[in-house]
């Protein structure tokens, strides 16, 4: 494989001119790593498999050469497949962006939608499908798409369908496609469950591996906060203020623990959104857009909710729980520090889990570096130089000399003063706690250790 050429352009690649006329609409100035390694091979006809993260611009790398194929052959169709109906509508979007100038209206297929009004898209343009793997299966078993026969089929974060179960459903949808097709497949990992599947559809496919997974997160900042164990909630709580993260992502394992710790954190003043499987798809959709769209929201979600969540600028992701797999872990953080943006991935690991980090994460890490929580003055100074640091960015209010004035006949400035930052420091009153810090930990371990000894002795 050849070196990555950061200067490289899109033009480069030869592509139709409509094409690259969308790219620069879009605001795409060079290739990523991994569009610049898979579009040649793509153009060239061949299969791949692809690892690749989300938000390492792989909706590009496959669909700007496919695109490119339609192009040619006005009768080429495309097909997508996506765990999700976020990322199905995700792709779709992208799609509909590069597509722009060549006549074509990409469809996103996906079940909790009127399967009516989809066939209805279906009709006026059905060159292009991005769709998830139930409803395309009930629309080929119906016969809805006997006339669906793609050239290009992508397997789009091919790990992610498997781990959700769907490995059945793609082989059955296979089963209705066309033998002589180019077939891509993209996933964040490699494993062997990928490389069985890679044999199953893929012909003689071109392995794009481009760095190991301590590179791909090189733009991520990992934080380990050892804590003691029953004390998650407030652990989290102090961890969010010490960051103050502007977009961020909090994973839970249970749906039960999002909406607690949603309502939670929301009594407490934090921006807070929420997602989780039992919300309606409209109630999803809302929060999603929401996230996208603002500067400054806390999504608290479950692995399953957020898959197929692709957005740029978030800069944190916090593990409020620790997740099942290595897999997980790496989709996890990988919300953060995405397309050359930096960002910081916190786990909080309680006193008895530390062996069971290492056991998921030592696949992935080659050390893993646990620290304790900032203490409460630790705490407190920050708080502190954030209110100063915005005290000086506040405006000036005209009528503030006047009343300055008026206060002054009773009060001194700095009598004045104190009041001022007294009356803050009240609302900030709600996040006030004890620190969770090391001592705590140590007696933990201390008390764990008597009762052992205890036992031992009986």
């Amino acid at each position: 494989m050849k070196k990555f050429d950061k200067n490289q352009t899109f033009e480069s690649f030869s592509l139709n001119q409509d094409l690259l006329k969308a790219i620069q609409e879009v605001g795409y100035l060079n290739p990523t790593p991994v569009q610049s390694s898979v579009i040649p091979i793509i153009l060239d006809g061949k299969d791949v498999t692809a690892k690749a993260q989300t938000g390492s611009g792989k909706t590009a790398a496959f669909g700007l050469p496919s695109l490119n194929l339609i192009s040619k052959s006005p009768d080429a169709q495309i097909l997508i497949l996506t765990p999700t109906r976020e990322l199905a509508l995700q792709v779709c979007d992208e799609m509909k962006k590069f597509s722009k100038y060549l006549n074509i209206t990409p469809n996103a297929i996906y079940g909790g939608e009127s399967m009516g009004k989809q066939l209805k898209l279906l009709k006026k343009d059905n060159r292009i499908i991005v769709g998830t793997p139930g409803r395309l299966l009930d629309l080929f078993r119906s016969k809805h798409l006997k006339d669906f026969s793609p050239s290009v089929v992508v397997l789009d974060e091919g790990d992610e369908m498997l781990n959700m179960g769907f490995f059945e459903d793609i082989q059955a949808i296979f089963s209705f496609l066309p033998k002589e097709r180019q077939t891509l497949l993209f996933s964040a990992t490699l494993s062997s469950k990928i490389q069985k599947i890679s044999k199953k559809f893929l012909k003689n496919p071109i392995t794009i591996d481009l760095s190991t997974e301590e590179k791909e997160h090189k733009d991520i900042h990992q934080i380990y906060y050892l804590i003691p164990n029953r004390k998650r909630k407030q652990a989290l709580i102090q961890a969010l203020q010490f960051h103050l993260p502007k977009k961020a992502v909090i994973f839970c394992n249970t749906k039960k623990e999002v909406e607690e710790l949603s309502s939670d954190l929301l009594t407490l003043g934090f921006p807070i959104l929420s997602l989780q499987g039992d919300m309606s798809q409209k109630e999803r959709q809302n929060s999603i857009n929401k996230f996208r769209t603002s500067s400054d929201k806390i999504l608290v979600a479950t692995d399953v909710a957020a898959r197929g969540i692709d957005v740029s600028d978030i800069s944190y992701v916090f593990n409020y729980d620790l997740p099942y797999s290595s897999d997980s872990f790496t989709h996890r953080i990988g919300r953060t520090g995405r397309m050359g943006n930096k960002g910081t991935a916190v786990t909080l690991v309680s006193v008895n889990q530390k062996y069971l980090v290492k056991k998921i994460l030592l696949k992935k890490i080659s050390e893993i570096n646990f620290t304790n929580l900032p203490t409460k003055e630790e705490l407190k100074s920050v708080l502190d130089k954030r209110f100063a640091d915005q005290l000086k960015l506040e405006p000036i209010h005209e009528d503030s000399e006047k009343l300055l004035v008026s206060l002054k006949k009773e009060l001194s400035l700095e009598e004045i003063a104190k009041l001022l930052i007294s009356k803050h420091l009240q609302k900030q009153s709600y996040f006030e706690f004890d620190a969770v810090d090391s001592d705590s930990i140590k007696r933990q371990k201390s008390s764990r250790n008597r009762k052992r000894a205890f036992f031992r002795k009986r």
